[in-house]
Order: structure tokens, then sequence, then C-alpha cells
């Protein structure tokens, strides 16, 4: 992955958490119970063909064309509906001032699903410094925007304006640059290839949608907008490492070894060599929120905010765990396995629906103790998946692994003997800061060769060998 797509992810969380200095929990939480109403509708409306395109062999203009076409006009009928049921929901659930926000989102859900078929299609040809490129832009100046209407008494219309100029530049950018060879069409017969495809994959990202967004969900249901605000803020810092480094390098590892035997040396090597790399920059970011956030965070942010470092310390180590270990759908794809991704999923939607809704009763501490559990256990099972789809043994699995968690024991061992684990001021703050990074790059340089040859691994990009053809 290149160092353009951190940024964007970096932006972007940044920009999450900065909000937070401007805006009350109940008013993030209104975005964050909204948001996967958008999720689930450029699902429904991208029917997995998006995922379909950077994957088939051939592709013809006409079917690029026509999955952007339906996708449009699922995706404006499925907000006419959004927009229509704001209000019975608001008054369903009793979560004052969500139907406007959600009325408005739904322009956000337009503008993305427009975008979704031009960038596939330069994900599809490679090209992902360029994708990495737009989005990092758009992002960086919808933050500004954002922040300064933020700044400037917004409250949570800063975060929709955000939202919303995010996806129009995100559809300007990608609609430009694959001017050439797009252009929507309603010939919905050309279809039938992606969407034999693109079922599983649909099937698989409503039962990802379901694990991934129940909480949000059941807890403003539950407990309303300023208990999901909270966690929704703290559940960025374990999304973090999954957005910035495994969603966007597990899409490079299916077109890097689409064709190839998973069982091979050349795919044993590169998904060992991810996996470390993914290991080198998530163990010792996620572990040092662990004690080094709730500091800054009880300094900057309003007291509404006291208990996301409370939160982000049990979730955070299993965030780590969850990035390193996601590669297996990916893997699966790759055996063009798709049934048992599907299968899969269905155990990981089961078991995390269940653990929310039996651990929410007893409050949104419990809820996130029993998903840190789940979650944990889950990614163990999806690393052993990953050695047997490649044949890798345990052993060199182990050594990929080793060094990430050498050099971060080493930061918190240097830390907990020298200033300690609960900083009580900015110097306090500063100086664990400083020695922890010390010891983690001490450590990564008497590695030099390893994690010189493993990071490799995530910003290496390949040539494109599948572009679009014909009409």
């Amino acid at each position: 992955m290149s160092g353009l797509s951190l940024y964007r992810n970096a932006v972007q969380f940044g920009m999450n958490v900065a909000i937070a200095a401007f805006v009350l929990p109940g008013d993030y939480g209104l975005i964050v119970f909204t948001t996967p109403f958008l999720v689930l509708i450029a699902m429904l409306t991208d029917l997995g063909m998006t995922s379909a395109i950077t994957r088939a062999p051939t592709l013809s203009r006409d079917e690029a064309g026509a999955a952007m076409g339906a996708m449009m006009i699922g995706g404006a009928v499925c907000a006419v509906l959004l927009v229509a049921g704001a209000w019975p929901l608001e008054r369903a659930i009793g979560m004052a001032g969500l139907a406007p926000v959600m009325a408005a989102m739904a322009g956000v859900v337009l503008l993305s699903i427009a975008a979704a078929t031009p960038r596939a299609l330069m994900e599809r040809e490679l090209r992902y410094a360029g994708i990495a490129r737009i989005e990092a832009i758009a992002i960086a100046l919808a933050a500004i925007a954002g922040l300064a209407a933020a700044w400037s008494g917004a409250g949570v219309w800063s975060l929709v304006l955000y939202n919303i100029l995010v996806q129009a530049m995100r559809l300007g950018a990608f609609g430009w640059t694959m001017r050439g060879v797009l252009r929507p069409n309603a010939r919905f017969g050309q279809l039938k290839g992606l969407l034999s495809f693109g079922g599983w994959v649909l099937a698989n990202n409503i039962l990802n949608f379901l694990a991934r967004n129940s909480d949000n969900l059941l807890i403003g249901a539950w407990l309303g907008a300023a208990a999901v605000g909270v966690y929704g803020l703290a559940y960025q810092f374990m999304l973090a490492p999954l957005m910035a480094i495994t969603w966007p390098t597990s899409g490079i590892l299916l077109s890097t070894l689409r064709g190839e035997d998973p069982h091979g040396p050349r795919a044993q090597a590169t998904v060992e060599g991810v996996l470390s790399a993914t290991a080198l920059i998530v163990t010792p970011a996620m572990i040092y929120l662990t004690f080094g956030l709730a500091f800054p965070v009880d300094s900057l942010l309003s007291g509404h905010w006291a208990a996301v470092p409370a939160i982000v310390a049990w979730l955070a180590p299993a965030g780590a765990l969850q990035a390193i270990a996601s590669y297996n759908g990916a893997l699966l794809m790759v055996a063009g396995r798709v049934k048992a991704q599907f299968l899969l999923s269905v155990a990981n939607t089961a078991v995390l629906v269940a653990t929310f809704v039996l651990a929410l009763p007893h409050g949104l501490m419990a809820l996130v103790q029993a998903y840190t559990a789940a979650i944990s256990v889950m990614s163990l099972a999806f690393l052993a998946m990953t050695v047997m789809l490649t044949g890798l043994r345990v052993e060199r699995l182990a050594r990929a692994l080793a060094p990430a968690l050498l050099a971060t024991g080493a930061g918190v061992v240097g830390v907990a003997v020298t200033t300690g684990l609960h900083p009580a001021s900015w110097t306090g703050w500063i100086a664990a800061t400083a020695m922890y990074g010390a010891g983690v790059l001490a450590c990564y340089a008497a590695l030099h060769l390893h994690v010189r040859r493993t990071l490799a691994a995530l910003l290496t990009r390949g040539a494109p060998d599948a572009a679009i053809t014909g009409r």
C-alpha cells in the first residue's frame, strides 16, 4: 500500500477525532447511528459488482457502464426511502435531531455510489497511487472545511458538510479520470456475468455489515445518541489499522495473487511478508493507545468524552490482532472459495450479534469487554485459516510476527521502568511517548533487514494486467 493511502486514512481519522473537540457525544452519535444505513444502501445498490469488476478476467465498457447505471438508479431510490423513513425512525427510537441529519446524509449516498464504479476501474488497473492521491486530497480539503464549520459553531452539521464534500470531490476526480472508458448506460442485460460473482460477495458483505454495525445500531436504540457517540469515537481507534492497512492491502493481495496457487512459494512469501509488515505497524501503535491516549483525551476534550480511553484500552489490542488476521477473506477469494467465505461470514456475524445482544443489557463497558473477547478468539481462528489456505508452517508465521511483538514489549517495558504508564502532565506524556518510540525503533533498527524486506510488501505496486476491453 502506498504512503498516500496511509495519509488518506490518517487525515480521515484525525478529522473524526478533531471534530469531537467541537461537538458533544450526542451530536457525534447522530452521525455514528446514521452511517450504518448509508453503508447498507451502498451495499444493496452495489450488489457486489465493484468487487466483480476488480476481479473479472475481462470487462467491456458496456458492462462497466451498465453497472454504474444500475447502481445510480438503485442509489436514488434508496436515498428517497432513507429520507422518507428518517422522521418515523426518529420518533420510534426517541433520538432527537436524527431525522434532518439522516435526510441530509442521503446526498452522501448518491455521491458515494456514483463514485464506486470509476474507483473500481482504477483499482482493476492497479492504479492505487492515483486512488490514494484523489482520496487524500478530497479528505484533506473537506476536513479543512469541516473543521472551519465546527469552529464557527456548526456542530453536527460540520460532520455532514465534511462527508458531502468528500464524496463530491471523489466523484468528480474518479469520474474525470475514467471518462474515456466509462459511460453510464441502461443495458442491464450486460450484468449477468458480474452479478453471478457479485451475488455471493453481496451476501458476504451484508453479513459483514451486520457484524460491524449492529453494535452501533443496538447501542443507539438502547442507550441513546450520547452513548453511541462515545463508543463510535473509541471504535475509530480500533478500526484505524483495518481502514489504513488491512482493507487496502487485501485488495492489492487479491489483485496480485489472482490466478496463482495459494500454496505456491510466491504466494506464501507474499502473504508472510504482508502479515509481518502489518504487525510491524499496527502492534506497537495499538498497544501504545492502551496507556498513551488517556492524558491527551482528558486534557483536550470535554468531560463528556471521559469514557473513551477506557474503551480504547480494551479495543486496541483486539484491533491489532484483527488487522493482522483479516487477510483470510482475500485469500479465500484468491482460492475461488466464495461460498466458504460466505459461510465464514455467517458464523462471524452470528457470534458478534449474539455477543452484542447478550452483553448490552449489562451496560456499555460490558459490551466492549465481551466484544473484545469475541473478536480476539475469532481473529486467532482467522490466522489458523490463513495457515491452512497458504500452507504456511506455524513456526514460519510465528517468526513473521515475532519482531513486532518483541519491539512492542521492549517499548512497554521501557516506559514502565522509566516514566511510568500513567503520565499526569504533558511533560510526562511526551517523555513516555518518546521512550516508547525509542524502544520500538531500537528493536526495529536491530532487525533492519527484516523490517525493510517486510515493509516493502505494503509499498510495492504491480502493473495492470486486466484492463477494460472493447465495447
